[in-house]
C-alpha cells in the first residue's frame, strides 16, 4: 500500500496521521490573557439593574461619576498594587470629589452622617493628592486609597444607591 493509499484510508477512519516532524509546530500555542475588568462595563450593568426600582440616590451623578473613577484606581491599586492609575487619575477625582461635596444630596441621602461624608470627600481626595504630588510610595499610597475608599463607601452605601463595586 503506498503512502497516498495510507493518508486516505486513514482519513475515511477518522484517523490521525502526524506529519513529519520537520513540518511540526514545536512551540506551544500562545496564551490568551485573561480578559481586564472593564469597571465602565459593570457600572452600565448596575444601572441596568437600577432601572425598575430607580430612587433618588441613583440620581446622585456627582457621585456617580466619583464612583466610576474610584471604581478605576481602587481595584487596580487593591487587586493587583497598581497604582498607576491612581497616580494618573487623581486630578480628576479631585475635581469629582468637589463637585460631589458642592452638591445637593438626593433626599434618600440627607442624613446627617452622609452629609458629614459628603463635605469630607474632597478633603480625604486631596490627602490622597498630596501624596501623589509628593511622590510617595505604593505602600503609602495604597493605605492612603483603602482609607479614601472606606470614606466614599459611607456615602454608596449609606444612601443605597445600589451601585456596589
Amino acid at each position: 500500500m503506498s503512502i497516498r493509499h495510507s493518508l486516505v484510508l486513514a482519513a475515511a477512519l477518522g484517523l490521525a496521521v502526524a506529519a513529519p516532524a520537520s513540518a511540526q509546530d514545536k512551540t506551544p500555542p500562545a496564551k490568551k490573557p485573561a480578559p481586564a475588568m472593564d469597571h465602565a462595563a459593570m457600572h452600565a450593568e448596575h444601572m441596568k439593574q437600577m432601572e425598575g426600582g430607580k430612587t433618588d440616590a441613583a440620581a446622585w451623578k456627582e457621585l456617580d461619576a466619583y464612583h466610576m473613577l474610584m471604581m478605576a484606581t481602587w481595584h487596580p491599586a487593591k487587586d493587583k498594587n497598581d497604582l498607576a492609575p491612581t497616580r494618573a487619575k487623581i486630578g480628576e477625582m479631585v475635581t469629582a470629589a468637589k463637585a460631589v461635596s458642592a452638591s445637593k444630596a438626593p433626599a434618600a441621602c440627607q442624613k446627617p452622617a452622609l452629609a458629614k461624608a459628603q463635605a469630607g470627600l474632597a478633603g480625604e481626595t486631596q490627602k490622597v493628592q498630596a501624596l501623589v504630588t509628593g511622590k510617595a510610595d505604593d505602600a503609602a499610597l495604597k493605605a492612603a486609597m483603602k482609607g479614601l475608599h472606606d470614606a466614599f463607601e459611607v456615602l454608596e452605601e449609606g444612601c443605597n444607591t445600589g451601585m456596589k463595586h
